[in-house]
């Protein structure tokens, strides 16, 4: 073997290297911003807390039907009667809520019940998502700004 000066001039291809840097940021911009709109606030509704801290706020319960009928239950609350507490509105027709007669009870318990403000939406597996989403939007239109859904 010979023991000579070994070549030391050499070229470095750069051009791969900045082609993976380049993916590399751009991965990073996407990823920071699905992060920022990706978050959520969410907070525990019901629970949570000890019993002793919980302050009983008046809470609406609705439960729905099959063919669009909807019963509306209000909890911890003494102002209004135990007769009006659970009130029952049909669907209509076309198996959808009846959104009139649901406004008129609704604003007959905000009435009775001026600090009602959240509500709970209890629907059965065979509700339709559309037909939850619109008793969220009515709701919000009422007033009720607190809104959830319990697990099936």
């Amino acid at each position: 073997m010979r023991h000579g000066k070994k070549h030391l001039d050499f070229e470095i291809n750069l051009i791969p290297f900045i082609d993976l840097l380049s993916a590399c940021i751009c991965f990073l911009l996407l990823t920071a911003v699905w992060v920022q709109v990706g978050s959520m606030d969410v907070k525990q509704a019901v629970g949570g807390q000890p019993a002793s801290e919980t302050v009983k706020k008046p809470t609406l319960w609705v439960q729905m039907g099959k063919a669009g009928e909807v019963t509306l239950t209000v909890q911890d609350t003494n102002k209004v009667p135990a007769k009006l507490r659970k009130v029952s509105v049909k669907g209509n027709t076309e198996g959808k809520t009846n959104t009139t007669e649901l406004d008129g009870a609704i604003t007959s318990l905000k009435t009775l019940e001026p600090e009602l403000r959240t509500a709970l939406i209890q629907p059965q597996a065979e509700s339709v998502y559309e037909d939850m989403i619109a008793l969220m939007d009515q709701f919000k239109k009422q007033g009720l700004i607190d809104l959830g859904v319990s697990p099936l």
